[in-house]
C-alpha cells in the first residue's frame, strides 16, 4: 500500500489531460451510477454542463458522461485502480457524491428476516463494507484530486434511517440502519479533517424514493430527489461542512 506522499505523487504523474475546470461545469465523480438515484444524478449533472465521471461495479454509466470507472465498493485495490484512471484524465475534482449503497436484502437475506439478530457476520459485514467503508475508500483515494479541486465538497448520500432521533421505530433492515448511522459519524470525522483543506463533507438524506430499495410506494420519483439534491448541492459551500441535511436542504435531526 502507497503512503499518502507517495500516492499524491503517484496521481500527480497520472494527470497529464483535464488541466483546467471548465468555465460552466464543475469536475464531479458520482458512485453507483450504473442504476436508480446515481445515475439520474449523473444524468442531471451532465444536462446542467458539468464533467461527470461515474462509478459503477461493471463501468457502466449513463450517456454522456466524461468518463467510465469501474469500482467495486468492497475490493480497495478495485476503488484504487478506478482512482488512478479518473487520475488520469483530469487533475482535479470538485465534487464528490457517495451514492452507491446497499442492503441485507442484496446479500440474501429475507424480506422479513433483517432485525438486529437476523444475519450472519459475513452479510451484516458486507453491507457495512458497501455503505461505510466503501465511501471512505472512494474518499480517501480521489483526495489528492479534491485537494486540487474549486471549492471542493463531498456529498455522502445519508438516509433518515441513520438518525438516532427518527430511526427506532423506523426501517426493517437494521444493518442499513447501523450502516447509515456509521456513515454519518464517519462524514462527521471527515468534515473535522478536511476543514484545513477547505474541502466540506455534507450528509444527505435523499428522501424516500422509489428506488429498487425503496419500493414503488415510496414517497418521491427519482426524479423528484435527484432534481431536489442537484439543486440543494448547488447551494451548499464550506460552511456547511458537516451539516446532516435533507434533499431539500433542510436540517435533519441525528
Amino acid at each position: 500500500m502507497f503512503d499518502h506522499q507517495v500516492k499524491d505523487a503517484y496521481y500527480k504523474f497520472l494527470s497529464p489531460v483535464c488541466n483546467s475546470r471548465t468555465m460552466d461545469g464543475r469536475r464531479v465523480v458520482v458512485s453507483g451510477v450504473g442504476r436508480g438515484l446515481g445515475r439520474r444524478l449523473a444524468e442531471l449533472l451532465v444536462e446542467q454542463g458539468d464533467l461527470v465521471w461515474g462509478t459503477s461495479r461493471n463501468g457502466d454509466a449513463p450517456a454522456g458522461v466524461q468518463g467510465q470507472l469501474s469500482m467495486e465498493m468492497r475490493d480497495e485495490a478495485s476503488i484504487i485502480a478506478g482512482a488512478a484512471e479518473l487520475a488520469a484524465q483530469t487533475e482535479s475534482v470538485d465534487l464528490l457524491i457517495n451514492c452507491a449503497g446497499t442492503d441485507a436484502r442484496s446479500f440474501g437475506a429475507a424480506h422479513g428476516e433483517r432485525g438486529p439478530f437476523d444475519l450472519d457476520a459475513e452479510t451484516f459485514n458486507a453491507v457495512m463494507e458497501v455503505n461505510v467503508t466503501g465511501p471512505m475508500l472512494v474518499t480517501r483515494h480521489v483526495l489528492p484530486l479534491l485537494r486540487a479541486g474549486k471549492d471542493a465538497m463531498v456529498v455522502n448520500i445519508s438516509s433518515q434511517l441513520g438518525s438516532m432521533a427518527l430511526a427506532q421505530d423506523m426501517g426493517a433492515d437494521t444493518v442499513y440502519n447501523v450502516s447509515k448511522a456509521a456513515l454519518n459519524m464517519l462524514s462527521l470525522k471527515s468534515a473535522a479533517a478536511l476543514r484545513g483543506d477547505r474541502i466540506g463533507v455534507i450528509m444527505l438524506h435523499p428522501g424516500w424514493v422509489q428506488t429498487d430499495m425503496g419500493g414503488s410506494s415510496a414517497a418521491l420519483t427519482i426524479d423528484e430527489s435527484a432534481g431536489a439534491i442537484v439543486d440543494t448541492i448547488g447551494s451548499l459551500s464550506i460552511e456547511d461542512s458537516g451539516r446532516f441535511v435533507r434533499w431539500d436542504g433542510t436540517d435533519h435531526p441525528w
